[in-house]
């Protein structure tokens, strides 16, 4: 397993700053790195849904998943993303920032933050 470790950190450094060429400003490890096209990719969208269910079973809310509209990953000796999840709240849309810690290698994930944005 410790050989795995930094080659999934390679993988997702490699995966981030290759999405990121068409940018002018470069990746940084270490620092918040923009995803893009979040509406397709599919893992973004389930660390959106994992984020929500564990609010849900932390506060007892009843919020329902809708989708990530924004994300950016930090790659330090683990990966943290930050979203903008929207979700529905007694069927009325509400826009949330969540911070999921994964370690992807360990089967691993946390919620850290959450949080609504206010409009």
């Amino acid at each position: 397993m410790e050989l795995r470790t930094p080659f999934l950190f390679c993988v997702v450094f490699f995966v981030i700053s290759r999405a990121n060429a068409a940018a002018p400003e470069a990746v940084i490890a270490g620092g918040w790195n923009e995803i893009p096209d979040v509406n397709n990719n599919t893992h973004i969208q389930d660390l959106g849904m994992f984020a929500v269910q564990a609010y849900n079973n932390l506060t007892g809310s009843n919020l329902f998943f809708y989708a990530v509209f924004q994300a950016q990953a930090q790659i330090a000796e683990s990966l943290n993303v930050r979203m903008v999840i929207q979700a529905l709240e007694t069927q009325l849309p509400k826009m949330y920032k969540a911070y999921v810690w994964e370690k992807p290698w360990e089967n691993f994930k946390n919620l850290t933050f959450f949080e609504t944005v206010l409009a």
